[in-house]
C-alpha cells in the first residue's frame, strides 16, 4: 500500500469517528434532562448560545459550591441539643453537705491551752490562696509554730476541734420519718474545716449511691434538719483566711461527686427557717470518639467520675509536682501541706498556675462525664418562731441555754416539682443525609 492509500484510509476512519462523535453527542444533548445544554445546542444566535453555557457554567459552580459546604458541615461534626422534659414517679435525693463557718471551737482552744498565733498558724493549711490580711511573724516565733505543727497528730486535731456531727445536726426526718441523722452521716474536709455529708450510702464496691427518694411534691416531703451552730463556742479572733461569719453552708451535689461547697455552697444564718427547692437537669453528652467531648473513665481516689472529681485530681497532681505535699482536704496517702509549704510553696503557686486548670481544663484532659444531672436551687427564709415557741423546740432538741434564736436553723429541702429536663446531645447530621441531600442537589442541578 502507498503513502497516499494510507493517507485516504486514516483520514477516512478519521471522518467516520468524527461522524459517531456526533451523533453520540447529538443523541446525548436532545435526551439528557441537563436541560440549560439542551438550550444552548438549540440556541438560534451566539449570543442566545452564550447566555445558556453561562447559565450551566454558573449552576454548576454553585452545585460545587453547596456539595462543598455539606462536606465541610459534616467533617465539623455539629452536634443538636435536644431538650426534653420528663415526668417521675420519684426522684433521688442528692447529697447535702453542711459545714459550720466556725472550724475550731473556743472550748476546746481554751481547755488545750492553745494560742491565737497557733490557731491562726494552723488555719494556713486550708488557705490555698494567700489571705487578704497577711500577718507578720518573726522567724523565732515561725520556728517555734513549725514545732508545734509537727508535734500534732493533724487530721486528729482538725477532728478534735471541730464540732462533732450530733453537736451540730440535731434532727432528721425525710418525708415525716425520723431517722438518726449520724448514724451514716460522712465527715469530709473541705475549705471550711470538717464538714457532714447527709442522704448517702456506700454500696460494697466503694460507690456511693443516694439514700433517699421523694414520691411526692410537697415542702413537707424531702429532707428536713435542725442545725446547732454553736455561736457562744465560735472563737472570737480574727484567723485568716477564715469567714467570720455564723452560721453555715449546704452544698448539693451527687452522692459520688465531691462536695463543691467551697464554691457553690450556699450561706444560712442562724435564728431562720429555710426553705430549699431544687430542680434537676440531665445532660447526656456524646462520647469523644463519636463527635462529643464526654469521658468516662476511672479516676484515683473515685469510684465514678465527675468532672469535679477529675480538676481536684489535676489539682493535686500539680500542687505534688510543685510543692511535694498534699493539701489537707485532698484524697491520698501523700505527705499533707504544712502552713510553712502552704506560704512558701502552694500559695504563691496557686495565684499563678490553679486557676487556668479551671478555665483550661481541656488541655488537662477534664471533660464533661457522658451523664450527669445538675441541681438548681431556689432559697427563700423567714424567721423561727418567738420566745415561747422556739423555747420549747430547744428543749425537745435538748438545747440549753437562752441563745436559741442565735443558733438553731431549721432546714427543709425539696424537690420543687417531680419533673426534670434532659439536655441530651445528638449527631446534627450523618453521612447518609449528607450523601442524600448531595444526590438531591445533583438532581435540581
Amino acid at each position: 500500500m502507498t503513502e497516499k492509500e494510507s493517507e485516504k484510509e486514516e483520514k477516512g476512519s478519521s471522518d467516520e469517528l468524527e461522524v459517531i462523535n456526533h451523533e453520540l453527542n447529538k443523541d446525548f444533548l436532545e435526551t439528557t434532562t441537563f436541560h440549560g445544554l439542551v438550550m444552548a445546542y438549540h440556541a438560534s444566535n451566539t449570543p442566545e448560545k452564550i447566555f445558556w453555557i453561562s447559565a450551566c457554567t454558573i449552576g454548576f459552580g454553585l452545585l460545587v459550591s453547596q456539595i462543598f459546604l455539606l462536606l465541610s458541615r459534616y467533617s465539623t461534626h455539629p452536634i443538636n441539643t435536644i431538650v426534653t422534659r420528663h415526668y417521675a414517679d420519684e426522684l433521688s435525693f442528692p447529697a447535702v453537705t453542711l459545714c459550720n463557718f466556725n472550724s475550731f471551737k473556743a472550748s476546746y482552744i481554751a481547755a488545750n491551752n492553745i494560742t491565737e498565733s497557733q490557731v491562726r498558724y494552723f488555719r494556713e493549711m486550708f488557705n490555698v490562696v494567700p489571705s487578704y490580711f497577711k500577718l507578720n511573724r518573726s522567724q523565732a516565733e515561725v520556728q517555734q509554730l513549725d514545732a508545734w505543727i509537727d508535734s500534732l497528730d493533724i487530721m486528729q486535731f482538725v477532728t478534735d476541734a471541730a464540732f462533732t456531727c450530733e453537736e451540730t445536726i440535731r434532727f432528721c426526718q425525710f418525708s415525716g420519718e425520723v431517722f438518726d441523722c449520724c448514724a451514716e452521716a460522712l465527715p469530709v474536709l473541705t475549705g471550711h474545716g470538717l464538714c457532714w455529708t447527709l442522704g448517702v450510702r456506700t454500696h460494697s464496691n466503694g460507690t456511693r449511691y443516694s439514700r433517699f427518694a421523694q414520691y411526692f411534691q410537697s415542702s413537707d416531703a424531702g429532707l428536713s434538719a435542725w442545725v446547732n451552730v454553736h455561736s457562744e463556742d465560735y472563737t472570737d479572733f480574727y484567723i485568716p483566711g477564715s469567714t467570720q461569719d455564723q452560721g453555715i453552708r449546704i452544698n448539693f451535689h451527687l452522692p459520688h461527686s465531691p462536695t463543691t461547697v467551697d464554691t457553690d455552697g450556699y450561706a444560712v444564718p442562724p435564728g431562720v427557717h429555710t426553705y430549699a427547692y431544687l430542680d434537676v437537669t440531665k445532660y447526656i453528652s456524646l462520647r469523644s470518639d463519636n463527635w462529643g467531648d464526654c469521658v468516662n473513665f476511672p479516676l484515683p481516689h473515685y469510684n465514678v467520675y465527675s468532672y469535679e472529681a477529675c480538676v481536684n485530681n489535676i489539682i493535686a497532681s500539680e500542687i505534688w509536682d510543685q510543692c511535694h505535699c498534699r493539701l489537707i482536704f485532698q484524697l491520698g496517702d501523700t505527705p499533707t501541706c504544712k502552713p510553712k509549704d502552704m506560704i512558701t510553696c502552694v500559695q504563691p503557686f496557686a495565684s499563678d498556675q490553679l486557676t487556668d486548670i479551671s478555665v483550661q481544663r481541656e488541655s488537662y484532659g477534664c471533660w464533661n462525664p457522658c451523664e450527669d444531672w445538675k441541681f438548681q436551687v431556689t432559697m427563700s427564709y423567714s424567721s423561727l418562731p418567738k420566745s415561747r415557741a422556739l423555747k420549747f423546740i430547744a428543749e425537745t432538741l435538748n438545747i440549753t441555754g437562752e441563745n436559741a434564736r442565735e443558733n438553731l436553723i431549721l432546714l427543709d429541702m425539696s424537690f420543687k416539682s417531680l419533673d426534670f429536663f434532659t439536655m441530651q446531645q445528638q449527631k446534627a447530621t450523618t453521612i447518609t443525609e449528607t450523601l442524600s441531600k448531595t444526590k438531591r442537589l445533583a438532581t435540581t442541578f
